[in-house]
């Protein structure tokens, strides 16, 4: 039987000065790729909306600060006339624990109201009024306006979506005339009638920092304001730039090469 001898340790393996350059130029491409890649996402970081830049009205509502960042609870004499921030604040309105917000004071019943259930559970104002867990709420003074503003707090476009409707479920329910303006020119008009009979607003808007968007609530078509609590649901979000988008896109495309060429 013929033998064969194992040799006793592996050949050695010689570098040639072209494979070490091909081994050295492999080397810098993924590191270019790595760094460009990096490069592209810090540039997608700094040009991104930070998630601040996403406003919710009850969410962030305070029955301690007013102004409270970009929110101001306030009021005004006609719709569109100057803005006066309330200047009372309560965590028990009408002696209700949780119904916490703000008040105009304003005879002869102390409104206009901004007023947000702070509780996990509705709150009945008698008889016919009832705060569900988190609602946010405004209600006039007479023919005074319940308003809450908000104040871009840098330029760009916003995604504005916004839902008014009635508490009441007195016979009849709300009367209430609803709006949202921007620097005191109305973008929305409607009505509540009856409850909860929501009317809802949403669009795009180009704004300059410091320009500011109201949500009013005035007593209605019926002429006064008994039974006209009208909840609101508000929310305003920064809208990226295109070429924030593109970007993004960009910096995507380049991890996806990166990914195929460490394959290689």
């Amino acid at each position: 039987m013929k033998k064969f001898s194992v040799p006793s340790s592996a050949p050695s393996i010689t570098l040639t000065s072209a494979n070490r350059r091909i081994i050295a130029m492999s080397s810098l491409k993924k590191s270019v790729l790595t760094s460009t890649f990096t490069t592209l996402l810090c540039l997608v970081a700094v040009a991104l909306p930070p998630a601040a830049l996403a406003y919710d009205a009850a969410a962030e509502f305070s029955t301690n600060s007013n102004p409270n960042g970009v929110w101001s609870y306030g009021w005004s004499t006609t719709l569109g006339s100057a803005f006066n921030l309330d200047t009372s604040n309560t965590a028990a309105a009408f002696g209700l624990n949780g119904l916490g917000g703000w008040l105009a004071n304003q005879p002869p019943t102390g409104g206009p109201t901004v007023l947000r259930n702070t509780t996990a559970n509705p709150i009945l104002l008698a008889p016919f009024t009832t705060y569900q867990a988190g609602q946010l709420a405004l209600n006039m003074n007479g023919s005074q306006y319940a308003v809450l503003r908000w104040t871009a707090p840098s330029a760009g476009q916003f995604s504005l979506a916004a839902t008014f409707s009635g508490l009441s479920t007195a016979p009849g329910g709300d009367s209430a005339d609803v709006h949202i303006q921007r620097n005191g020119v109305s973008i929305f008009d409607s009505t509540v009638i009856g409850s909860p009979s929501p009317t809802s607003f949403s669009g795009t808007l180009t704004l300059a920092l410091g320009d500011h968007i109201d949500f009013a609530v005035g007593f209605g078509p019926n002429g006064n304001d008994h039974e006209d609590t009208t909840g609101l649901t508000a929310t305003i979000v920064a809208v990226p730039e295109p070429s924030t988008l593109g970007l993004v896109g960009v910096a995507l495309g380049c991890l996806l090469s990166f990914r195929f060429l460490e394959r290689k």
